[in-house]
């Protein structure tokens, strides 16, 4: 599907102001009409939406009888040869509710902290920071060495929350995010020996997410991947 010098990434972008899911049709149809319906169908096209998944889909239909694409959301499980098989996430609800029961027991031990009436708000703000964490791949420690002389008294109240967490969520298995971000590192070492036969196209995504960002920078190098821009 690609046959230009590997060595280079095989990035894309389509004009402002165009229809996005119809002219990556019209793209993918250019470069898919060669190929045997077999070959087409083995062609996997990651989007950054379900509305787009859809549009794409009808598009596609819509220029004709013929066996389409395996259209993913890039958010999804990795359903890939070599992507590793790990525990399902932690539950949201469980997350929040041992996060709970740690800050009970905090703010029993130092009511000044805050008062018992925020426990699920705190609980509810620290799975979000740690999920967030996790799909950007950025450890606890980066927080504890933050220069933030100006408001010690409050950043230090902050750690002690975030240094009690972080001893339930280092234990456990990852959220959701994190779970994606795990097997998203691993299949991008496994493709740094094995790259994948059949094409990989990323469409309509910026990489505006950190787990995004690493999968567009790996699939636009491989032999047969490609990332178009919106």
């Amino acid at each position: 599907m690609f046959h230009d010098d590997p060595r280079h990434a095989h990035l894309f972008a389509l004009p402002a102001g165009v229809d996005f899911p119809r002219a990556l049709a019209d793209g993918l149809q250019a470069r898919l009409t060669p190929l045997s319906p077999e070959a087409r169908a083995r062609v996997t096209l990651l989007v950054n939406s379900a509305r787009m998944r859809t549009r794409v889909r009808e598009a596609l239909v819509a220029q004709g009888p013929g066996l389409l694409p395996r259209i993913r959301l890039i958010s999804a499980p990795l359903l890939f040869e070599g992507a590793s098989l790990l525990p399902p996430p932690m539950p949201p609800l469980r997350r929040r509710l041992e996060l709970a029961q740690l800050i009970d027991k905090l703010l029993r031990s130092a009511p000044d902290l805050a008062p018992r009436s925020a426990i699920y708000d705190l609980a509810d703000s620290l799975a979000r920071l740690f999920a967030e964490m996790q799909a950007e791949g950025v450890p606890p420690q980066v927080l504890r060495d933050l220069d933030v002389s100006r408001h010690s008294g409050h950043w230090a109240r902050s750690l002690a929350f975030i240094n009690l967490a972080e001893q339930v969520v280092q234990a456990d298995v990852p959220d959701a995010e994190g779970r994606i971000r795990a097997q998203a590192e691993a299949l991008i070492a496994h493709w740094q020996t094995h790259p994948p036969a059949d094409p990989v196209i990323i469409a309509g995504s910026t990489g505006s997410r950190g787990t995004t960002a690493l999968l567009m920078q790996a699939v636009a190098k491989l032999p047969q991947g490609a990332v178009v821009l919106p």
